[in-house]
C-alpha cells in the first residue's frame, strides 16, 4: 500500500514537460511494440495506443494553461474584477 501512495504522490509532483515527456516515451516504447507485433491485431493495438500517448503528451501544456486561465477567471469573479 505505502508503494502505491508513494507512486500518487510522485505522480502529483511531476511537472508538465515531465508529464509530456512520459507520454511521448510511452509512445515510443508501443511504437516500437507495433513494429516488433507478429499479429496484425496486435500491432493495431499498440500503434494506436502509441497514438493517443502522443497525441495526450501535446495537449497536456494547453490544458493546462487552460485550467490555469479558468481558475484566473473565476478568481476575477469572486473578486468582482470581471467586466460582463
Amino acid at each position: 500500500m505505502l508503494y502505491n501512495s508513494s507512486i500518487t504522490a510522485k505522480a502529483r509532483s511531476m511537472t508538465d514537460e515531465q508529464l509530456a515527456a512520459m507520454h511521448r516515451l510511452l509512445a515510443e516504447y508501443h511504437r516500437r511494440l507495433a513494429k516488433e507485433a507478429v499479429l496484425d491485431v496486435v500491432q493495431q493495438y499498440h500503434a494506436d495506443l502509441a497514438q493517443r500517448l502522443a497525441d495526450e503528451a501535446v495537449l497536456i501544456p494547453r490544458r493546462t494553461e487552460i485550467l490555469r486561465r479558468l481558475h484566473d477567471r473565476e478568481q476575477n469573479s469572486e473578486d468582482g474584477d470581471v467586466d460582463e
